[in-house]
């Protein structure tokens, strides 16, 4: 509701054309049209990937791929493991209002060092864990990858 009276409000100053330049700047305009430099809102990814020994897999190159409508996908948005395993993905504001976050999208290593040996696999199963003042942060919790014999 409130995005649709700033956006009415908008559409009023810009048919009023002079009066509108005397009263707001162009980037408070830009501000309540929902543009601009500050974000809006946010969405993060957090999970750890690990051995099927509980190691964590340092280095490995994840990424997430979400629905964003009829049988289309985003490009891959990646992350790298820090050394105990753990990832954060900003998911892009363009992800944001997709509906049921958490069962449109996946998560997949895309590469793993080979020092780890361990075959890569789609993970689904994102939980929600928090949101607040237009924040949101979903886990994938612990990913556990099998390791191969060489």
């Amino acid at each position: 509701m409130r995005f649709l009276l700033m956006s009415l409000t908008l559409v009023l100053m810009v048919a009023f054309g002079e009066a509108v330049r005397e009263t707001w700047s162009r980037n408070e305009m830009v501000e309540m049209a929902g543009y601009g430099e500050h974000k809006l809102s946010s969405i993060l990814l957090t999970a750890s990937l690990l051995s099927s020994s509980s190691s964590p897999i340092s280095g490995a190159t994840i990424g997430i791929k979400c629905e964003t409508g009829y049988r289309m996908r985003s490009k891959w948005i990646k992350a790298v493991t820090n050394e105990l395993g753990q990832f954060v993905i900003d998911l892009p504001s363009h992800l944001h209002a997709i509906p049921d976050l958490d069962k449109a999208c996946i998560i997949k290593p895309l590469s793993i060092p080979k020092r780890y040996r361990c075959s890569s696999k789609i993970h689904r199963g994102l939980r929600l864990i928090s949101s607040s003042n237009g924040s949101r942060v979903y886990t994938a919790g612990n990913i556990t990858l099998q390791q191969t014999t060489v």
